[in-house]
Parts: structure tokens; C-alpha cells; sequence
């Protein structure tokens, strides 16, 4: 029973295979056939070539054996070539080195996932990490104001509750505290690698494409075979789809008083101009550019320290802009600090890192460009 079942998978396997021309075709007892190239025989068995190997099989399950001719043989081969020349399983010979940098390029992409997810990952934790310490530090200021405000004798019982409930509160505060003083500085390297991930990520195929179009050139100067044109269209199409990955968005600066400025749109309506500081943590607008998204600073309750261009620190409210788009380049829901003033003369605020940690940046000094590079 194992052998007949063996037989009738490869004969569908066989079968299956799309056949450009006439094949040597075994007739197996079992009813089955396997269509192919004989390549050999012995006297126990005869090796046929299907497509996705070669089989040997015994002389005594085969009923009759039908060969093609040496040319029609040719051409079934030359099909099989092309059909693992489209799956990736057959490269032709002298073209192994080609292959072997495509595989390597294809896995730079790998390694920009892995670091994105490293880094977004890293960023989840942090962020929840500080939601719950928020969270818990507004519950023991409010714990602690009700302490304050009654007298311990009029109801022990509740001020005992109390204390032991802000004493569980500042044990799982410190608990957190140590826990984020570890996360944050991991942030900026993760970062770094991820940003470093797409600059050699940009490169390697901008390599690859000079070597692909070397080994092209070579090729046709020798005289290129059918195996070697089809395998150099099928390694051109596999590096537009790497390609089609990597965004690069190049976006005019103008220089101001206060440095490099971009035009920006928020929430996909208003549109000022903001300097680029890779210093500021987050993007900053004016109270004035927030009225105009019709968002009031005051509904946030969350503050940030700024440092102005005099030198100067003030505090001002967090907020979140539904977009940022510079260029051709969007980011959605970006924390934002919202000033009494303009941050700087010629400015209406600040292009920080909550919109900037997105990308690997360049800046262009010559053709005085910003660069933001991503993956998609």
C-alpha cells in the first residue's frame, strides 16, 4: 500500500507541472505515470528528472517507457531551468555570487523589521510603563491631600486604610521609577539602530543595483543565454519590490534667524512653518497656530520643560495633533507643546522628535534639503 501511494503522489506531482513540450513518459503498474527527462539507468532502477528533482525508479514497478526526442527533451529541460529560475530554486552557472548578495540584501529588510520592532516595542513598554505612573501618582496626591485635610482621631480606621494604601502606592512608584530609569536611556540606541538598519539598508540595494547592472553588462558582452536573461529580469523584479519599501522624502529647507525651517500642514489644514530641532523632544506650535486647529491648551494636564532659542525655560501643556505632514512624509497623532509665544523669530514652532524619531534624517546642506527616510 506505502508503495502505490508513493507512486500516484509523485505521478500528480508529475502531472501537475506544466509541460512546454513532449516529455519521456514512464507508465507505472499501479496506472500512474511520470512525465520528464530520463537522465540514466543501472540494471535495478532508471533516474528521471521532474521538474523538482530527479526520482529513481525500480525497473520492476514500471509497464512501458515512451521516450521523446533529444530536442524535445532539450526544450522540457530548458523549461524546467525556467520554472526554477521563477520559484528561486535554480540559478544559472556563474551567477551563484549574484544570488548569494540578493539573499543578503533581502535579509538588510529583515533586520530594518527587526529593529523597528525592537524599537516600537521598547516604546510600548515605556509608554505604559508611564501611564501607570501617572496614573499611580495621581492617586497617592489625592490619597495623601485627604490625609492631610482630616483628623486622624475622628475615623482611625480610615486614616490606618490610608496610610497603608499610600505606603503600597509608593512601593509600586519606586518599583516603577526604577523600572523606567532602565527603559528610557535604551530608547535613543534603539533608535540609532533602527535608523542605522535603514541607512545600510538604502545603501546595500543602491550597491546591489551597480553590481546587478555590471554582471548584466558582462553577461551580454560574453553572449547572454536564455537561463541568464530570464534570471536577470526575475533578480531586476525581486529589487523593485525591495525598492518599492524604502522611502526616501527629500524636502526643501529655507534657512530663518532661528536655522532650517520646512513648511509644514497639521491636521491636514493649517499649514505654518516650523524650524527643525532635533533637540526639542517634541514637535511645538504657537497659541496662536492652536487656535487655529481649534485646540485648547488648557484641556491637557500634562506639562513639558522647553528651552527657547534665548536659553530660556518655560512650561507649557502637552497636546496631540491628529497629522504632521512635511514634504511627502506623514505622522499621525504626534505630541505637541503649545507656547504663549512663537519659539523663534520667522517660526511658528518648533519640527521636534516626536514627528523627526520616525525617520532616519539627513540634512542636504549643499542643496539645502531635509531628508526623511523610512520603510514602509
Amino acid at each position: 500500500m506505502k508503495k502505490v501511494c508513493f507512486f500516484i503522489i509523485f505521478s500528480l506531482c508529475a502531472a501537475s507541472l506544466p509541460l512546454p513540450a513532449l516529455a519521456d513518459s514512464i507508465k507505472l503498474k499501479n496506472d500512474g505515470t511520470l512525465n520528464g527527462v530520463i537522465k540514466g539507468e543501472d540494471e535495478i532502477s532508471i533516474t528521471i528528472a521532474i521538474g523538482v528533482g530527479t526520482m529513481k525508479i525500480r525497473k520492476s514497478e514500471i509497464e512501458s517507457i515512451q521516450k521523446a526526442s533529444a530536442k524535445e527533451n532539450d526544450a522540457m529541460e530548458s523549461g524546467f531551468r525556467k520554472k526554477g529560475i521563477e520559484r528561486g530554486t535554480f540559478v544559472p552557472p556563474g551567477m551563484e555570487d549574484l544570488a548569494q548578495k540578493l539573499k543578503e540584501v533581502s535579509g538588510g529588510r529583515k533586520s530594518v523589521d527587526n529593529a523597528r520592532h525592537r524599537m516600537d516595542s521598547l516604546k510600548e513598554e515605556t509608554d505604559a510603563d508611564s501611564k501607570k505612573f501617572k496614573s499611580l501618582r495621581a492617586d497617592f496626591e489625592a490619597k495623601n491631600n485627604e490625609i492631610h485635610r482630616m483628623d486622624p482621631k475622628s475615623d482611625v480606621p480610615r486614616y490606618n486604610k490610608l496610610i497603608t494604601e499610600l505606603n503600597m502606592i509608593n512601593i509600586k512608584l519606586s518599583a516603577l521609577s526604577e523600572e523606567l530609569n532602565k527603559l528610557n536611556p535604551r530608547l535613543p540606541e534603539y533608535q540609532r539602530d533602527y535608523w542605522k538598519a535603514i541607512t545600510d539598508y538604502g545603501n546595500d540595494i543602491g550597491d546591489f543595483r551597480l553590481y546587478l547592472e555590471k554582471q548584466a553588462a558582462a553577461a551580454k558582452k560574453r553572449g547572454m543565454t536564455d537561463d541568464e536573461s530570464l534570471y536577470l529580469e526575475t533578480v531586476r523584479k525581486s529589487l523593485a519590490e525591495l525598492e518599492k519599501g524604502l522611502i526616501k522624502d527629500t524636502v526643501a529647507i529655507s534657512k530663518s534667524k532661528y536655522g532650517m525651517t520646512v513648511k509644514a500642514t497639521l491636521n491636514g489644514e493649517v499649514t505654518c512653518l516650523l524650524a527643525v530641532d532635533t533637540g526639542a523632544s517634541v514637535v511645538v506650535i504657537s497659541k496662536e497656530i492652536a487656535g487655529r486647529l481649534e485646540i485648547n491648551p488648557n484641556d491637557s494636564v500634562e506639562d513639558v520643560q522647553l528651552t527657547l532659542a534665548d536659553g530660556s525655560l518655560i512650561k507649557s501643556k502637552v497636546i496631540k495633533i491628529k497629522s504632521v505632514k512635511v514634504g511627502n512624509s506623514t505622522v499621525y497623532d504626534v505630541a505637541a507643546a503649545v507656547t504663549d509665544r512663537s519659539p523663534g523669530p520667522e517660526v511658528d514652532g518648533l519640527l521636534g522628535m516626536s514627528f523627526l524619531n520616525n525617520f532616519n534624517i539627513k540634512i542636504d546642506v549643499a542643496n539645502e534639503n531635509l531628508i526623511l527616510e523610512t520603510i514602509k
